[in-house]
């Protein structure tokens, strides 16, 4: 089977973004070794093709050491054709950007969610805005002069259209922002940090991630998916058990029956997430 593949190697954060549950005290603080990490993937690896592999969710991927290490085994171990991940930034500064380039990576997102330092610091509660500004530009730079293929989005919950973005950031990046390839205006959808949702409307809204996806989660278990910020779900370590015994689990196969069915039991973590996400 193919399927792509998130694996959440870093759940700690230098950041304590007022919109993300990571700072909330029930988030389990993991980070995944490159010697479990490549014992997963081997184990995965046997029974699916990955197709992408997703190397960050709950957390500041840059905080784990040997990340760099990690990316070059997801490409020349395992043969992975797109390998991205998701960053604050403040940690990517040109040495760092280079060991993960020259890794391999095909792809990096960074999580800009103001366009001047005081709007940063209300919603990242730090106050790294010029740092992460100067990463960017600077990992713009190495893309314009050696890594040329490389994939560099911006994703932000910033209440403005997309348009007007876009000219916010163009303004503040200068002349390379035409190596940017998207800018990505994210809604703050529903996490478990936040009151629960209660409604009796029947759930109608589909959600692929059970079927077509794999959430690893930072201790090497398979987790549901990156919604399930306090772990309400595990399936089961892939450390210890063979994939596909972890992957038509008991309960594994409920989920994937709740998802068909559009029924869950009330206060669900998929149903609250898929009523607050509206059609």
């Amino acid at each position: 089977m193919k399927k792509k593949v998130n694996f959440d190697i870093c759940t700690f954060c230098n950041h304590k973004c007022t919109f993300c549950s990571n700072s909330d005290p029930r988030t389990i603080k993991e980070q995944t070794t490159l010697k479990d990490f490549d014992k997963v993937m081997r184990n995965v690896a046997k029974y699916v093709e990955i197709s992408e592999l997703g190397l960050s969710a709950k957390g500041e991927v840059l905080v784990n050491k040997e990340f760099a290490r990690i990316i070059k085994s997801s490409k020349e171990d395992f043969k992975i054709p797109y390998v991205y991940f998701s960053t604050n930034g403040a940690l990517l500064d040109e040495k760092r950007a280079i060991e993960i380039l020259e890794a391999g990576v095909d792809s990096i997102k960074f999580s800009i969610n103001a366009v001047d330092a005081k709007s940063y610091h209300s919603v990242h509660l730090v106050d790294d805005f010029d740092t992460v500004i100067k990463n960017f530009k600077n990992l713009l730079k190495l893309k314009r002069e050696r890594f040329k293929t490389l994939k560099v989005t911006i994703s932000s919950v910033i209440d403005l259209d997309k348009e007007s973005l876009v000219e916010s950031f163009k303004e503040l990046i200068g002349k390379d922002f035409e190596l940017v390839d998207d800018v990505a205006v994210y809604a703050i959808t529903y996490t478990p940090k936040f009151n629960k949702v209660s409604s009796e409307q029947k759930v109608t809204k589909k959600c692929s991630i059970p079927f077509n996806e794999l959430y690893i989660n930072s201790d090497g278990s398979l987790g549901l998916c990156c919604k399930d910020y306090f772990d309400a779900v595990n399936f089961g370590s892939l450390l210890e058990n063979d994939f596909m015994d972890v992957y038509n689990s008991k309960e594994f196969l409920e989920i994937r029956e709740m998802h068909q069915k559009s029924l869950f039991p009330d206060n669900h973590l998929c149903k609250n997430c898929l009523l607050y996400g509206g059609e």
